[in-house]
């Protein structure tokens, strides 16, 4: 399987795995400290983090079985996760929130973003990406 197809399936059992979890069980927001104390914010929890996320998984499944689509996944997967870094890092140096959990999240989601920008740098170093040509396998 190529770098590419990797990195968009990657991504997908991720934003998957995590959008099952809070549309299932938003109140495991609590491991960070977030009380859902009202409706409004359990539905808010389930639509954003489950249904966002879900959606994003989709995307980045079906890209990875469409040549055409190869790159624009990888961008969107580089800048999702890139800024979803940039807002932690951010919030831990204005907030003071440099908790494990949080800086857990925070490399995976780098290497999420840098394995998207490698494999997308890897696909413009290929001639013929449009016209329909085959690449990365």
């Amino acid at each position: 399987m190529s770098l590419p197809r990797l990195s968009l399936r990657l991504a997908a059992l991720a934003f998957a795995g995590f959008g099952v979890a809070l549309l299932v069980r938003p109140e495991l927001m609590a491991m960070l400290g977030l009380e859902l104390g009202r409706a409004a914010a359990v539905t808010e929890i389930r639509a954003f983090y489950g249904g966002l996320e879900l959606g994003l998984a989709l995307f980045f499944a079906l890209a990875s079985t469409r040549d055409a689509w190869l790159a624009p996944a990888l961008f969107a997967q580089a800048a999702a996760l890139g800024g979803i870094v940039l807002a932690r890092l951010i919030g831990v140096a204005v907030d003071g929130g440099a908790e494990p959990l949080i800086l857990l999240f925070a490399a995976v989601e780098v290497a999420g973003a840098v394995l998207a920008l490698v494999a997308l740098r890897g696909l413009r170093g290929l001639r013929g990406l449009r016209g329909g040509a085959k690449y990365g396998g």
